[in-house]
């Protein structure tokens, strides 16, 4: 008997958003040999994607928080904390012959992180307001007490771009590929 040429089409799409930040997947199976070897199929992709313990989509986003921390000490002692809490989760939902994964961070600062930023000046609308640590800003005690701080403007050196998500993206695309 001659073994039979069986052909399964995978079409995988791997996008990344800006608005929120974060990544949409999309993985179909538009021709099986029989809807069996596609669900089959499909099962074996879900509990790799999103099924698993330790599964791709999670170790993705684990490495954009540990890429973020690692950001913030390098660059100036930044709270990432809130941008990492700020993670929207991962949504997903199965059809018949494809798989749609979304996951995002809601944070608003998140793109200014991942993107960078030029040096820039910050207005106040009529004021910002600073609360600050007197220990580690001796100069700021000196001009406002102990009280916050009460600026017009100020003006703020710019970030390098972290691009925690977009690697952590490339990093999932290059697992996949395997």
């Amino acid at each position: 008997m001659a073994d039979a040429d069986v052909s399964i089409t995978i079409e995988f799409d791997l996008e990344f958003e800006t608005d929120p930040v974060g990544a949409t997947l999309d993985i179909a199976v538009p021709s099986a040999p029989s809807d069996d070897a596609r669900q089959a199929l499909l099962d074996n992709v879900e509990r790799t994607m999103v099924g698993s313990r330790q599964n791709l989509v999670f170790q993705s986003v684990q490495r954009v928080h540990g890429r973020l921390e690692r950001y913030a000490s390098r660059v100036g002692d930044y709270k990432v904390e809130s941008l990492i809490e700020s993670f929207a989760g991962v949504d997903y939902q199965r059809t018949r012959t494809s798989i749609h994964v979304e996951w995002s961070w809601a944070h608003e600062a998140f793109r200014f992180m991942e993107f960078g930023t030029s040096d820039h000046t910050v207005e106040g609308d009529p004021l910002l307001v600073f609360e600050f640590d007197s220990g580690e800003y001796p100069f700021l005690e000196d001009m406002f007490g102990d009280g916050p701080a009460f600026l017009p403007e100020v003006e703020v050196s710019g970030l390098p771009e972290a691009r925690a998500v977009r690697d952590s993206l490339n990093w999932l695309r290059r697992e996949v590929g395997q």
